[in-house]
C-alpha cells in the first residue's frame, strides 16, 4: 500500500485527521458536560486495564450509554474476541448503524483492542497480524464497494493508533500515548460516533428514497439527469487500492427496465479520462461505442488528505460518477455461437470507427469489457459495443512513452515486449477474446485467470497469464507460429471444433508470414489497415451464417 507511513502532523491533541472538525467539537463537548464528566473520567481509566473480552463488552457497553442513548441510537458497538482464554484481551470492534441487515455493509469504523505489554506495540507485531487488520478494511470495501474512506483504530493498552483506508492506500496518526492523554481514546471514539455518513466515508452523492439499504438510491447530476440505482452491482473491486471501479445497473423511473450503467471509479488525476473519450467518440459519430448520458466529479485522494503532509508521495486519484447507455449483457453470455460471432463482427466495426472517425484506441480489448447489446429497435445499431474506456488512447495527443495497459490473457505480444499501442494490438486482442471463448466455453467468467481454473494443466493458455511480461511474450509467439497454432486450435472446445477454418483465416490476417516467419509488426499504410478492419469483420459475419445455415 503507498502511504502506510505516518504523516508529519502533531499528535498532541486530537490527531489532525480528527481535529478541528464539527464532530471533534461536538464530542469534546458532550465529554465536557457535567454529567458526563464522570464517566469519561471512569472509563479512560479503565481502559488501559482491560484484560478480558467480557471487561472490554462491558466497558463498550458504558461508553455506548452514555454517546448512543440519545445523541445517536441508531449506533451500537459490536466486538468478536481474536484471542481464546485465558489470553490475553485480543479483539476486534465495529461501529455499526443498527437497521442495516448487511454487517460489514453497516460498518462505520472499524477498531482492535489488545491488552500487551507496552514494549509489544505496533512495531513488534508479525505480518499476520497487520494483514488481518488490513484484511477488515478490505471486507468492508467490498461490501461497501463506492465507499470513499474509512476510519480504523488500534488500542494496545497504553498505545492509540489511528488509521485511514482509502483508494490509493491506508496512513496513520503514528503511536499516541494514552498514559500522556488518558481521555484521547473516549475523546476518538466519541468523535466516531458524532461523524455523519460524508464524515464518515460513506458516499453521500447517492440518495435514498427510504432508509438506507431499503433502495437502491438515485443519483442526480448537475445537469438534472436524475437516474435510479438498482441494488444489485454489475461490478465492483475485490480489491483495496487502485480504480475501484462500481456499476449499477439503472433508469430513469423506479420501476422501469435498467437500461442505464450508473458507474463511480477512482482515476488517476494524471490520466486522460473516459469521459473525454466518449464526449470526443459522441462528437465524431463513433458507432458501436457506449454512449455517455451524465458525469460528474465527486472529490479527490488530495481532498481528503488536505492538511497532511506524506514521507512519500501518494497517487491522487478523482472519484466521479458516470452515466452510460445501453446497459448490455455480458459478452459470455452470449446464447448461441452464431449471436457472438454477429457481436465479435460489430465490434471489429466498432474498433475501426472508433480509430479511424476519432483517432482513439482502446487499449484494454477483454471479454470484461465487451458487451452483447440489448435488443434492437433498428437494423443499423450494433450487436456488440466496447465499453470501459479508462485506458483509451487519443493518439494525436499520446506521449512518446506510454505504460504498458492491457488485461492479463488478452495483451498483444507486440504490448508484451514493449512496443507502442497501435491499432493492430486492439485487433490482436479481440482475436484471443475469440480464442478464450473457443478453448473455455465459459459463460460465467470473464477473467482469463477464472476461465484457466476449468481448464486441464496441460493447456497451452495456462502461460498466457502471468505478470512475467517476458515469458507471456514468448509464449504467445510460439503459440501463434505456423506448428504452435495447429495446437492450440487442438484445444478447442466440441461446440466451437467447426470454427477452426474460421480461426485459421483470421490467424492469417493477424499474423500473416514475411519472409516465412510471424509478423507481430503493425502495417501503417491506409490501404493495409482498412483492408485489416474489413477482412476481420467479414471473416467473423461469415463464419455466423455457415453455422446459422
Amino acid at each position: 500500500m503507498s502511504s502506510a507511513l505516518p504523516p508529519s502532523s502533531s499528535s498532541e491533541a486530537i490527531p489532525q485527521s480528527l481535529r478541528d472538525e464539527p464532530y471533534s467539537a461536538a464530542a469534546q463537548k458532550k465529554l465536557q458536560e457535567a454529567k458526563s464528566a464522570e464517566v469519561v473520567r471512569k472509563l479512560s481509566a479503565q481502559a488501559p486495564e482491560l484484560a478480558h473480552f467480557d471487561a472490554l463488552v462491558d466497558w463498550l457497553a458504558a461508553f455506548q450509554s452514555l454517546f448512543f442513548a440519545a445523541d445517536q441510537p441508531g449506533l451500537h458497538f459490536r466486538s468478536q474476541p481474536l484471542s481464546k482464554p485465558p489470553g490475553p484481551l485480543s479483539a476486534s470492534v465495529y461501529l455499526e448503524t443498527s437497521h442495516l441487515q448487511s454487517v460489514a455493509g453497516s460498518t462505520r469504523v472499524v477498531g482492535e483492542f489488545h491488552h500487551a505489554n507496552p514494549s509489544v506495540n505496533v512495531q513488534g507485531e508479525d505480518n499476520d497480524d497487520i494483514l488481518r487488520f488490513c484484511g477488515r478494511a478490505l471486507e468492508v470495501f467490498k461490501a461497501q464497494p463506492a465507499r470513499l474512506f474509512l476510519h480504523e483504530f488500534r488500542v494496545f493498552s497504553t498505545t492509540l493508533e489511528l488509521w485511514v483506508f482509502d483508494r490509493s492506500g491506508a496512513y496513520s496518526s503514528g503511536e499516541l500515548d494514552l498514559a500522556q492523554r488518558p481521555n484521547l481514546l473516549v475523546q476518538v471514539l466519541a468523535s466516531y460516533a458524532m461523524m455523519d455518513d460524508q464524515e464518515a466515508g460513506f458516499n453521500t452523492f447517492v440518495k435514498h428514497l427510504g432508509p438506507v439499504g431499503s433502495d437502491g438510491g438515485y443519483v442526480a447530476f448537475d445537469q438534472g439527469n436524475k437516474l435510479y440505482l438498482r441494488p444489485e452491482l454489475i461490478a465492483a473491486p475485490s480489491y483495496l487500492v487502485g480504480l475501484g471501479t462500481t456499476c449499477h445497473p439503472a433508469s430513469v423511473s423506479t420501476t422501469g427496465e435498467p437500461d442505464t450503467v450508473v458507474k463511480f471509479p477512482w482515476r488517476e488525476a494524471a490520466a486522460h479520462t473516459e469521459i473525454e473519450q466518449l464526449k470526443q467518440a459522441r462528437e465524431r459519430k463513433v458507432w458501436g461505442v457506449l454512449q455517455l448520458l451524465g458525469s460528474q466529479d465527486l472529490g479527490s485522494i488530495a481532498d481528503l488528505r488536505s492538511g497532511l503532509q506524506f514521507p512519500q508521495p501518494f497517487v491522487n486519484r478523482i472519484f466521479s460518477c458516470v452515466a452510460t447507455a445501453p446497459l448490455g449483457r455480458p459478452s459470455q453470455k452470449f446464447t448461441s455461437i452464431p449471436e457472438l460471432l454477429h457481436a465479435l463482427s460489430d465490434l471489429v466495426q466498432a474498433l475501426r470507427s472508433l480509430y479511424l472517425d476519432a483517432g482513439i484506441i482502446h487499449r484494454d480489448i477483454a471479454i470484461k469489457n465487451l458487451v452483447l447489446a440489448p435488443q434492437r429497435s433498428n437494423t443499423d445499431g450494433p450487436n456488440g459495443v466496447l465499453i470501459d474506456f479508462d485506458q483509451a488512447l487519443d493518439v494525436a495527443t499520446a506521449s512518446p512513452k506510454q505504460p504498458l495497459v492491457a488485461s492479463n490473457g488478452f495483451m498483444a505480444i507486440g504490448i508484451l515486449s514493449g512496443q507502442r499501442h497501435t491499432y493492430r494490438h486492439d485487433l490482436e486482442s479481440l482475436f484471443y477474446v475469440f480464442l478464450w471463448f473457443a478453448i473455455g466455453n465459459d459463460h460465467e467468467h470473464d477473467d482469463a485467470c477464472d476461465i484457466l481454473e476449468r481448464l486441464p494443466k496441460t493447456s497451452r493458455l495456462w502461460k498466457w497469464c502471468s505478470l512475467d511480461f517476458r515469458a507471456v511474450a514468448q509464449a504467445k509467439a510460439a503459440d501463434m507460429s505456423p506448428e504452435g497454432f495447429e495446437a492450440i486450435l487442438e484445444e478447442f472446445s466440441p461446440d466451437f471444433a467447426p470454427l477452426r477454418g474460421l480461426a485459421k483465416e483470421l490467424h492469417a490476417l493477424i499474423f500473416p508470414l514475411q519472409e516465412g516467419r510471424v509478423f507481430t509488426g503493425t502495417d501503417t499504410e491506409q490501404g493495409a489497415v482498412e483492408g485489416l478492419y474489413a477482412a476481420m469483420a467479414d471473416a467473423f459475419e461469415r463464419g455466423a451464417l455457415v453455422l446459422q445455415n
